[in-house]
């Protein structure tokens, strides 16, 4: 079902409707050179973080009061432009969901429009538990053009609880995994601001073939995909063939990768050489499937783009190493010298746990972009409850952090708090006394150069 009959009033009341209710103040960034255009945070404004442990949607904006779902509680996108030393927020209401991977937000490469997938539309009002929440369809486009008066577009349901969104780097053409086993991924054309028709493929190649894709990244030749399903712990390349321009066709590049214990977000090294996957360790033999994986890891893919001479296209896992607890994302230095984990911990369990823990974390590492071998210099606590986004600024020099929620009442809401990278013979972190605040549940940044 097309949602694109949006009239031009309908459009503007829904811009006015997302900057008013967003009440985000003008924060002051003094003498800090973070480079970029805009960040951009998702907000899922629908549950407390604890809800994934006891259910309990809980109120708004108070943690932990019992209340239930309503009006106020509005998924929203917020655009924070950079280049000023003021930075004045802007946001939209855009439905989105944390339930998921933190990978349901994407841009054209000229970040003149940005892509939403809706895994799980907004609880109804009255909701007060997370099994109330309804699965989502929906893909969103909203229009850049004028950063200070975003617009929605362009409306799609796709199928059943759309995940990852991943756009080509030529900017038409986008992939959106499914939680469908017949129609797992879809590939939506896109050109002047519209979405095309679906084109529905299966996944060949895999153990399981009702396999659901956790995430799905473009190589930035734009010829391949690297996806991770974290149902059957392995990693996979597709070639994506586009000779046919109305109807691209994949096939299994190579050999799946049985990367570890629930392999979550992938991404490509920014050379392409290099595929890192975060294995959470998470499951049914946990405590809570969540709570007793004290630590994930990172897993190096060499990624092989032409055959060696056998003939045979052969990935293979280059290196490993051991980051936090719960390490649902992580983000790659633009030189790729560099990688950062962020670590959720055990900060989202309910106020009551004995196994809360107040602080997550980020892990520093250091990447050899040859031989992809990773070596680990530090894990810092910060307060935060559930961040789960993570980006770079375009020097390298500087990280934006989401944060989904606080056990300090005196926040209200989440933030992006930034941090600095000391390189040097013996890197750091250093978290920054600058911070933006943002609605609760901010779950996913991007940066826009």
């Amino acid at each position: 079902m097309r949602f694109n009959q949006l009239t031009a009033v309908s459009l503007f009341s829904t811009v006015i409707l997302g900057i008013a209710q967003a009440s985000l103040a003008q924060t002051q960034l003094h003498n800090f050179d973070f480079q970029g255009r805009f960040l951009a945070v998702l907000s899922d404004a629908d549950m407390e973080a604890s809800a994934y442990i006891d259910g309990q949607l809980g109120g708004y904006p108070a943690r932990g009061t019992a209340s239930h779902r309503t009006s106020e509680m509005i998924d929203t996108l917020t655009l924070l432009p950079l280049g000023n030393e003021a930075v004045t927020p802007i946001s939209l209401p855009v439905s989105n969901s944390v339930m998921g991977w933190p990978n349901n937000l994407a841009f054209t490469p000229d970040g003149q429009f940005a892509f939403i997938t809706e895994t799980f539309a907004p609880a109804p009002e009255g909701a007060t538990l997370r099994s109330e929440i309804p699965s989502g369809q929906r893909l969103t486009v909203v229009s850049l053009s004028n950063l200070q008066q975003p617009q929605v577009v362009d409306q799609l349901d796709i199928g059943n609880e759309p995940r990852p969104v991943a756009v080509h780097p030529n900017g038409d053409l986008l992939v959106v995994s499914l939680r469908d086993p017949a129609r797992p991924i879809a590939f939506i054309p896109f050109e002047n601001g519209e979405l095309g028709t679906p084109i529905f493929q299966t996944l060949p190649g895999l153990n399981d073939p009702e396999a659901n894709a956790s995430h799905i990244e473009w190589h930035p030749s734009g010829r391949f995909l690297g996806v991770t399903f974290a149902e059957t712990n392995e990693t996979a390349f597709y070639e994506v063939d586009r000779t046919n321009r109305d109807r691209p066709q994949i096939r299994a590049w190579g050999n799946s990768i049985m990367t570890g214990k629930l392999p979550g977000v992938g991404h490509f090294t920014p050379d392409g050489r290099h595929f890192i996957v975060t294995n959470l360790l998470w499951g049914d033999d946990v405590e809570l499937q969540y709570v007793g994986a004290t630590y994930s890891y990172l897993s190096v893919i060499r990624f092989a783009d032409t055959a060696n001479s056998n003939n045979e296209v052969v990935h293979q896992i280059v290196a490993t190493a051991p980051v936090g607890g719960s390490a649902e994302e992580f983000a790659i230095s633009p030189d790729g010298q560099f990688v950062v984990s962020l670590n959720m911990e055990a900060s989202y369990l309910p106020i009551d746990n004995p196994r809360l823990t107040r602080d997550s974390s980020l892990t520093l590492l250091s990447l050899n972009p040859e031989n992809g071998r990773l070596t680990s210099h530090s894990t810092t606590p910060f307060e935060g409850i559930l961040p789960e986004g993570i980006t770079f600024d375009a020097s390298g020099n500087y990280l934006a952090v989401a944060v989904f929620d606080y056990h300090d009442s005196a926040h209200d809401g989440g933030s992006v708090d930034f941090w600095q990278l000391h390189r040097g013979e013996s890197p750091s972190l250093e978290k920054l006394e600058r911070s933006i605040p943002v609605r609760r549940g901010a779950h996913i940044i991007k940066l826009v150069q």
